[in-house]
């Protein structure tokens, strides 16, 4: 980031490689269900690698899998799944490039339950406390 350029995240992003399914929208009306993995989350928001474009403006669904506390308190982790809905907000390259690989796509989060909100929050603190 430049001296110019202000970071205007109201969340922290943390690096992170989940596992993500993503509902891609079809030119015919369909979805197309992609595993995409994330190159790092926030609580608004998701970064992740796609080998193919998405539009932005695109609305996504998506499920993430983190890891969170467990309940027995013994110091394992469960895997707890984030169900969210999403608004696609950048991609980079900006436009569809022919011969590209991997296209790196930021969403904003328009919908995510409560619960689903709540482990993110969780694994987004274990992460936080525990960044290896």
């Amino acid at each position: 980031m430049t001296d110019q350029q202000i970071d205007r995240r109201k969340s922290e992003r943390i690096n992170a490689n989940l596992k993500l399914e993503v509902k891609v929208p079809r030119e015919d009306g369909s979805l197309e269900t992609a595993t995409l993995e994330t190159i790092n989350i926030s609580s608004s928001g998701v970064y992740f690698k796609s080998g193919h474009f998405i539009e932005p403006m695109t609305k996504l669904a998506m499920v993430m899998e983190v890891t969170v506390p467990g309940v027995d308190g013994s110091g394992k982790v469960d895997m707890a799944p984030v169900p969210c809905e999403g608004l696609v907000v950048r991609v980079r390259p900006e436009t569809e490039v022919e011969d590209c690989d991997e296209y790196e796509v930021a969403v904003f989060f328009t919908n995510i339950e409560s619960e689903g909100a709540a482990n993110l929050e969780k694994h987004i603190a274990l992460l936080i406390d525990d960044p290896s």
